[in-house]
């Protein structure tokens, strides 16, 4: 009997195992079939209609076709089930009437699309997982500024978007495109353009160009004049040593009318002392 008992226990112990193996399996080749079938980012902005397009080249019309949703809470919904023959489902209220179903390639467009519908959409043909797209809605960018300064023969120009994130910063010198080099460093993921020595050959019109997935924009900057003047500096020395010369000639002649005006006044005390003496002996 307690041997009996004994090979009853190493049966379910390896049942137990067994099934442990198989939900494995059955999970490795979920992750698997979802790496196969990649998974590609797909943006838009508020209140747009972003076209979810799994690219299978194939007619689906007559084959079944199920998309699937999930949002930041985790959880799985059906949002459009298709049978060749019959009418399309849309069994989920947040996206009952906003979906424009291709039966032909399978391609699901959100219309109006909003924040909530951000997430992982599947597609399943024949019940075979043929496509995951993610949806991303992000702020498009508005027109950049440009904050130049100046420094000796050093000029730093920053560009600063207001509103949106930017995945892309390019800088132009009319109508050419600068990278670094003798005269230009592009730094802080290059918002900002350093121009070193700057003289007339760095003078132009200067364009930043900033860019996402949802829109783009530029903004122009004319660089000339005496922020290009390599003889800037020299007027500034210049400007500050006229005054301190004009400053030291006065001080220069006012000590020298000061040493007049004394020597003048000793002269006469002599002249009058001489004369005073000269009475006295006469008395």
């Amino acid at each position: 009997m307690y041997e009996r008992c004994r090979f009853v226990d190493k049966l379910g112990a390896g049942f137990t195992v067994m099934l442990l193996l198989r939900l494995l399996y059955l999970s490795l080749s979920i992750r698997l079939m979802d790496a196969g079938v990649g998974q590609e980012e797909v943006f838009g902005v508020d209140g747009s209609s972003p076209l979810l397009d799994p690219k299978i080249e194939a007619d689906l019309s007559k084959n079944d076709v199920v998309w699937e949703f999930t949002g930041s809470d985790r959880r799985l919904l059906t949002i459009l089930d298709y049978v060749p023959n019959y009418s399309k489902l849309e069994p989920n209220e947040q996206f009952k009437l906003r979906l424009c179903f291709n039966v032909s390639t399978g391609s699901l467009r959100i219309i109006n699309a909003k924040s909530r519908d951000q997430g992982v959409y599947k597609i399943t043909v024949d019940g075979k997982l043929r496509g995951s797209r993610v949806l991303k809605l992000i702020e498009p960018l508005s027109e950049p500024s440009i904050n130049d300064s100046c420094v000796n023969t050093t000029i730093e120009l920053t560009c600063q978007v207001p509103s949106g994130n930017a995945s892309s910063i390019q800088w132009w010198k009319d109508g050419e495109m600068i990278v670094n080099g003798q005269h230009y460093q592009l730094v802080q993921s290059n918002s900002t353009l350093i121009i070193f020595e700057a003289n007339k050959s760095t003078c132009g019109n200067y364009t930043c160009s900033v860019e996402n997935p949802v829109s783009k924009s530029s903004h122009s900057l004319s660089v000339n004049g005496q922020e290009c003047d390599p003889s800037e500096p020299a007027a500034s020395v210049q400007m500050i040593v006229i005054p301190v010369v004009v400053l030291l000639l006065a001080v220069v002649i006012i000590f020298l009318m000061v040493c007049a005006h004394y020597s003048k006044c000793r002269k006469c005390k002599h002249t009058w002392t001489t004369g005073s003496q000269a009475v006295h002996s006469s008395a």
